[in-house]
């Protein structure tokens, strides 16, 4: 015999987003109660899975993320992206089995209205991180040129993890040239040089580099078309 088929409405990210924003307290609460029940988590693994939900809350609770609209998908490959060097299949499948408890525990204490809608678009969003979990630790086949691409973005985000951890870790301008060696290291470059800027005489100097008295010679003046790239209030991308 055929069961009847419960129709739903479709929701937006945004409305999913508000859910979560409004009642992150109460989700919250319910990850540690649930972290805490489950009994197939070794304790040597709990605080690693408590760390993935707990930025997972906070990625979907940013206070800028119902700007995102159609490419959340993208931002939250990025969030995987970032969390692969902590993740195992059993992290990854704890952590979703937690949050997605987490939300239901939420959904049936408040008796939402729209509680079949929000479990069908976090289902889809797991759906899609598993999808894309799955690509890059190469439990699911793809085309070679497609691996190949996508390894090699891996490996970059890789690197910009480890300048981070670098930036971090340095005491300002006096690590300047520590710096600049270590990014010679990670990208390969053949020599990274520091130019000092001034805006008010758009004058720039050499700061800091390989054969030093060449670097520090280097001077001049910036023209008008240039300067706007100095001025920017957004960051610049120069190749």
């Amino acid at each position: 015999m055929a069961h009847p088929f419960h129709a739903y409405e479709e929701i937006t990210l945004q409305q999913f987003i508000l859910f979560i924003k409004s009642h992150n307290k109460r989700i919250e609460e319910n990850i540690n109660i649930h972290l805490n029940l489950e009994p197939l988590i070794l304790e040597s693994e709990r605080k690693m899975i408590q760390t993935l939900l707990e930025s997972f809350l906070r990625f979907l609770s940013a206070p800028n993320i119902d700007d995102i609209k159609d490419r959340y998908e993208e931002h939250l490959d990025t969030w995987l992206q970032s969390h692969l060097p902590l993740l195992k299949d059993n992290h990854f499948s704890m952590f979703r089995l937690i949050f997605e408890k987490s939300i239901v525990t939420s959904l049936v204490n408040l008796k939402h209205a729209q509680t079949l809608s929000i479990l069908m678009f976090l289902l889809s969003i797991f759906s899609h991180l598993i999808h894309s979990y799955n690509k890059w630790t190469g439990d699911e086949p793809e085309p070679h040129h497609k691996t190949k691409q996508e390894n090699a973005e891996l490996k970059r985000l890789q690197l910009l993890d480890q300048l981070d951890e670098l930036l971090i870790i340095s005491a300002g301008f006096k690590d300047f040239a520590f710096i600049l060696k270590k990014c010679e290291e990670f990208f390969n470059y053949k020599r990274c040089v520091f130019y000092a800027y001034i805006p008010w005489s758009n004058q720039f100097h050499g700061t800091i580099g390989s054969e030093l008295p060449k670097v520090q010679s280097m001077r001049g003046h910036v023209s008008s078309k240039e300067s706007m790239v100095f001025n920017s209030k957004k960051p610049p991308y120069l190749h």
